[in-house]
């Protein structure tokens, strides 16, 4: 039998200790993830079905690939496969024999309300020119002239860390691979 005397006193830890421990593991949410979830709550009020079944499909799309293991990709990824998935069996329900019209149509009504939520190109979009400053700097900092080989994909991702969402993977890339310091 246990004396009480033998385990700990939470008295004597001041409650709001307790209470910040709580407070701490708050994660930051994707500035999209935040849209959506505001677009899915205007839409169950409005009673929309299809919408909120198709903004459900990407908010659950986005938590399966953060939870997967390895690289989960940005949900900006996520939801451009998701408008690439649906436009392709669009595509594929049009030239199925028998066509089916219908089940196109409504694919194309999902990748549409998908477009919705794509950002535009933002004001604190990298230009050309700062994308290649960038490239050359971590050139430079990795004691590279050039990425040749598997340092290509090893520059393109410390780049890509620098940048986030402020650049395209495929402008990165094509900087990587044709910017040779003297």
């Amino acid at each position: 039998m246990l004396r009480s005397s033998c385990l700990p006193s939470l008295a004597a830890a001041p409650l709001a200790l307790l209470r910040s421990s709580y407070a701490t593991t708050a994660t930051t949410v994707h500035p999209l993830v935040a849209t959506l979830r505001g677009a899915l709550k205007q839409s169950m009020l409005a009673r929309t079905t299809e919408r909120t079944s198709v903004i459900k499909s990407i908010l659950a799309d986005i938590q399966t690939a953060q939870h997967a293991a390895g690289n989960a990709p940005t949900p900006l990824k996520s939801l451009a496969t998701a408008i690439s998935r649906r436009v392709d069996a669009a595509q594929t329900f049009r030239s199925s024999t028998p066509p089916r019209a219908d089940l196109a149509e409504q694919y194309e009504r999902e990748a549409t309300i998908l477009r919705e939520f794509v950002p535009q190109k933002s004001a604190d979009a990298l230009s050309k020119e700062q994308i290649e400053k960038l490239v050359k700097e971590v050139l430079v900092a990795n004691e590279l002239k050039k990425a040749v080989g598997k340092d290509t994909g090893r520059i393109i991702a410390l780049v890509r860390e620098q940048t986030g969402d402020r650049a395209e993977a495929k402008d990165i890339a094509a900087a990587v691979k044709s910017i040779e310091l003297p």
